[in-house]
């Protein structure tokens, strides 16, 4: 008895006249996108991730540059100027937007990720997509830390004080000029301020633009991995239906974004100690001595030196973000050289195999209790 082979139904975008088609030859748009087939059940909640990240990292660029048309990394000058930003009515909602677009991309990365290591996404010569994605999650993490520098209050003030901590444990803080003293001089502290503006603005993105690129062009090539709880049934759908999806979804996150920063209200903190208009004037306190916390998404970096300051005696405590980082990035770098599994998960069973993927648990697992005690002592710390 002979079984007829399994037909595939494949869908594809009917061919576009005129400009649209013109620009789509020329740039190979048609054959990157619109002909270039993916599995149908990509189009759920799980496989868009990915893509709503995407948008809200060029949302996050767009908004970006337009602040850059009214900021200027000036010591002296910049708390001010973040100041009368969130009191502008139209500046307001840019600025605002701009910060909380941040936390979805944050929170996008992870959940991403996380998703991808259940479904062991990196099995079967994917591991350098996984790896990529690490990168990924490192440049938001830098375009974070420098994005917080930049609003000058006294918790982004805490940024460039604890790149001194850090360069003062090692013993370079002179030959770096970047001491204590230098940071509470207003030149000084502009040109740190200066550098941190010009990789938040330029190096961050860039690195971004560059591995996200990377990212798909990997997915292209090596193909999307569907997860085990998806049944695939042979059909075959143009990109340009899955973008469509990001499109769709990143109406409703970032609408509600956009709400959030139409409604809510957001001031500009403390001034920064070394302004002499600052309450915290002439403190003898670093920001942290001061109360100053960083917020949600790096939150875990203070947790961290404050378990290794006050809790572990351990001076400089800057050494608790040291330590954090490196548990972190080693983890994540570790799951795909750990992960016994010889291929992707088939099922819950699989996926959960303590025997295979026991090692790869365990370091992402190391991960997460690593952020959630930051984040939990950085809640609950109170000033030195």
């Amino acid at each position: 008895m002979t079984i007829a082979p399994r037909s595939t139904e494949i869908t594809t975008a009917p061919r576009r006249k005129g400009l649209g088609a013109v620009i789509e030859d020329q740039f190979a748009l048609r054959q990157l996108i619109r002909e270039y087939l993916i599995p149908a059940e990509t189009n759920n909640l799980w496989y868009t991730l990915g893509g709503v990240l995407a948008i809200a990292l060029v949302v996050e660029v767009l908004t970006g540059f337009l602040l850059t048309l009214v900021y200027a990394p000036d010591a002296g000058r910049a708390y001010g100027i973040t100041k009368d930003l969130l009191s502008d009515g139209l500046w307001a909602v840019v600025i605002n937007f701009h910060f909380w677009t941040a936390y979805v991309i944050f929170g996008l990365v992870m959940l991403h990720m996380m998703r991808v290591f259940l479904t062991g996404g990196y099995r079967g010569g994917k591991q350098g997509l996984w790896l990529g994605g690490v990168i990924l999650a490192a440049c938001v993490f830098l375009a974070f830390i420098t994005g917080e520098s930049l609003h000058w209050d006294e918790v982004g003030f805490a940024v460039p004080w604890h790149i001194s901590e850090f360069f003062q444990a090692i013993g370079l803080a002179t030959a770096a000029s970047y001491t204590f003293v230098q940071l509470r001089d207003i030149a000084g502290a502009t040109e740190k301020l200066g550098q941190i503006y010009a990789l938040h603005i330029s190096i961050a993105p860039l690195l971004l633009l560059l591995f996200v690129v990377l990212h798909y062009y990997l997915i292209k090539v090596k193909g999307i991995s569907l997860p085990f709880w998806l049944k695939e049934s042979g059909r075959r759908i143009a990109f340009s239906t899955h973008i469509f999806e990001w499109i769709k979804y990143s109406g409703v996150i970032l609408g509600a974004v956009l709400l959030l920063s139409i409604f809510v209200e957001r001031d500009a903190g403390i001034a920064p100690q070394l302004i002499p208009s600052s309450p915290l004037f002439g403190s003898p306190h670093g920001p942290g001595g001061n109360g100053a916390k960083p917020t949600f998404p790096i939150g875990w970096t203070h947790g961290m030196n404050v378990v290794f300051g006050q809790f572990l005696h351990i001076d400089p405590d800057i050494w608790g973000t040291v330590v954090g980082m490196v548990i972190i990035a080693g983890a994540m770098i570790s799951v795909p050289f750990l992960d016994r599994a010889d291929r992707a998960p088939q099922g819950w069973k699989a996926a959960f195999d303590w025997r295979r993927r026991g090692w790869a648990f365990l370091v992402v697992g190391l991960m997460w209790f690593t952020m959630i005690l930051g984040f939990l002592v950085n809640f609950l710390a109170v000033p030195d």
